[in-house]
């Protein structure tokens, strides 16, 4: 009897499926023993270690963890804030990560910030990347300073420096006074009481002059010994106490703060 070609085709197809079905299951069952995995242990991550919100401008200062023997040394990268949608590079400083963004309105209704991007360096010699993402708290910066004090005929003129990211009115002044360093000291004038003096200073870097007629009619407790400096001192101290008014979009806020500034007439500080 002739043997059939399409029974023989078919048991070998048969046969060849059952090796391969064989050699597959055999793969899965040893599979395991032949990967590897690796994880990292410790790697270093970054978080946002500041947000500061000053007159000049919005900084970000992030903060890179190494916790373990894989060193990320940062080499550039990027930043966004998601709330206000400011996108800026970074800057590298002796190694910290510093992303400087213009202040804008949004940020004054904020009391925190979602901030993500990624910053390129070099993990152990080689190139890496790290994402990150992170919510983080922003403090406002307002510096009011004293940068320059002249005193004569009675008149004390001091030149502020302030740095405020709102509209600030300066108003009043309590219990300033003007004294010389030395031992002892002397007083040149002492005041006891507010002083009503109203200044106005837009957001932003300013200077702006306050000029104090300094006599009994401030009040009926001004002391006023000299109305020029003291013949034979050179260096004085000025104690000025003063209420700012802060206008936020959401409210005033008013705080008290004592300025004091000493200097040497003619110049010096």
């Amino acid at each position: 009897m002739a043997t059939n070609p399409f029974k023989i085709t078919l048991l070998i197809s048969i046969l060849s499926i059952a090796i391969a079905l064989t050699l597959i299951w055999g793969t899965a069952q040893t599979a395991p023993n032949l990967i590897r995995y690796s994880t990292l242990s410790n790697d270093p991550y970054i978080k946002v270690e500041s947000i500061n919100v000053t007159a000049n401008g919005v900084y970000i200062r992030l903060a890179i963890i190494n916790n373990g023997a894989l060193a990320f040394t940062p080499t550039g990268g990027w930043v966004e804030v998601v709330e206000t949608g400011q996108v800026v590079n970074v800057t590298i400083i002796n190694g910290t990560v510093i992303a400087k963004l213009p202040l804008t309105p949004q940020w004054m209704g904020l009391a925190s910030v979602g901030v993500k991007g990624i910053v390129s360096g070099t993990l152990n010699g080689s190139r890496a990347y790290i994402a990150f993402f992170d919510v983080a708290p922003i403090h406002i910066i307002n510096t009011i300073g004293i940068t320059n004090v002249s005193y004569a005929d009675c008149v004390l003129n001091v030149t502020l420096s302030v740095n405020t990211v709102v509209p600030v009115v300066i108003r009043p002044i309590i219990n300033m006074s003007l004294f010389t360093v030395s031992t002892p000291g002397y007083y040149v004038f002492e005041t006891i009481g507010i002083v009503n003096i109203t200044v106005y200073a837009p957001a932003g870097s300013h200077n702006v002059t306050l000029m104090i007629r300094v006599s009994p009619v401030l009040g009926r407790y001004t002391y006023v010994y000299s109305c020029n400096y003291l013949s034979g001192f050179s260096k004085y101290t000025l104690w000025l106490p003063i209420g700012v008014t802060y206008m936020y979009p959401t409210g005033n806020i008013t705080s008290y703060t004592l300025l004091t500034k000493t200097f040497i007439v003619g110049g010096g500080s």
